[in-house]
C-alpha cells in the first residue's frame, strides 16, 4: 500500500516531533503493509529552507525500516495560489495536495481551483469529510466534474473523528467522491495510520472487493508514475444479510 498524506517530517509542523517518533511511525507503517509514503508536511516559509535536509535525514531512516519515501507537501489554498510557480508536488508529479480550510465551498474557491488546473496542476483535496459538511456536497460534485480528486482519511472510517465524520465519509464514498484513502498520520499514537482498521471497515460494509486495492494502492501508483486515469467509482453498501453471510 501507498500513503499519499503523512506528517512524518520532523520538527516542521504538528507532525513528528523527534526522529525517534518518526522511526516509530515508520515501524508502524511497515507493520500495516505500507511500502511507500509521500511525506506531506504543512507548507510554511520556514519549511522551504529546511525541506531537503530534513527529507534526506528521514529517507535514510525509512530505507532501514523498509519504507520508500517521496517528496510532497500539504498546502492551504491561499499558499498554493501564492506559490503556484514553485510548488512541491506529490512525488514530482503534476498532483498537489490542497487543504481547503473553510467550512463552506464558496464560488470563488471553485474558481481558484479551476485556475490551478489551467496552470497544469492536478488537484487532490485533502480530507473533505473533515473540512466540509453535507450542505457542501453539490459543490464537491462540481469539483469532481472538473477533474478534482478527493483524499479521505483512514481514521475517519475507523471512527477516530467521531460518528458524524464516519457517516459523511460513507456518503462521499458511496457517491464516488473518494479517490484515495491516506493516513494523515501525525504520530504513532492518537493520529497513527489506521490503514488496517479502515480496510476492515470497507470489507465489512461495502460490496466491491476491489475497493481497498483501488483506494489504498492503485490510484496512488498512478501519482508515482504521473500517468494513468485516477479511478473513482460508486461504492455500494452491503445489507445486513450480506454482512452476516459474507
Amino acid at each position: 500500500m501507498i500513503d499519499i498524506h503523512c506528517h512524518l517530517m520532523v520538527d516542521v509542523d504538528d507532525g513528528a516531533e523527534t526522529l525517534e517518533e518518526a522511526k516509530n511511525m515508520l515501524k508502524l507503517a511497515q507493520k500495516e503493509g505500507i511500502k511507500e509514503i509521500i511525506v506531506t508536511p504543512h507548507y510554511s516559509a520556514r519549511l522551504k529552507s529546511l525541506y531537503e535536509a530534513k527529507f534526506q535525514q528521514l529517507e535514510e531512516i525509512a530505507l532501514r525500516e523498509g519504507v520508500m519515501l517521496h517528496r510532497g507537501c500539504e498546502y492551504k489554498l491561499k499558499d498554493v495560489l501564492a506559490q503556484k510557480d514553485d510548488l512541491i508536488t506529490l512525488a514530482g508529479s503534476d498532483y498537489i495536495l490542497v487543504e481547503v480550510t473553510s467550512g463552506i465551498l464558496a464560488e470563488y474557491v471553485l474558481n481558484q481551483i479551476y485556475a490551478l488546473k489551467l496552470c497544469g496542476y492536478e488537484i487532490i483535496i485533502a480530507h473533505p469529510e473533515r473540512s466540509f459538511e453535507k450542505k457542501d456536497i453539490d459543490r464537491l460534485v462540481r469539483l469532481s466534474e472538473m477533474g478534482v480528486c478527493f483524499q479521505l482519511t483512514a481514521g475517519s472510517f475507523a471512527g477516530v473523528f467521531g460518528r458524524y465524520v464516519q457517516k459523511f465519509s460513507n456518503e462521499l464514498i458511496e457517491m464516488g467522491l473518494c479517490h484515495f484513502i491516506a493516513s494523515d498520520a501525525h504520530d504513532s499514537r492518537r493520529r497513527r495510520f489506521f490503514f488496517n482498521e479502515a480496510r476492515k471497515y470497507l470489507k465489512t460494509n461495502y460490496k466491491e472487493k476491489e475497493l481497498s486495492e483501488v483506494l489504498f494502492t492503485q490510484n496512488a501508483k498512478k501519482i508515482l508514475k504521473n500517468s494513468g486515469q485516477i479511478n473513482g467509482f460508486t461504492a455500494t453498501r452491503k445489507n445486513i444479510f450480506e454482512k452476516i453471510f459474507k
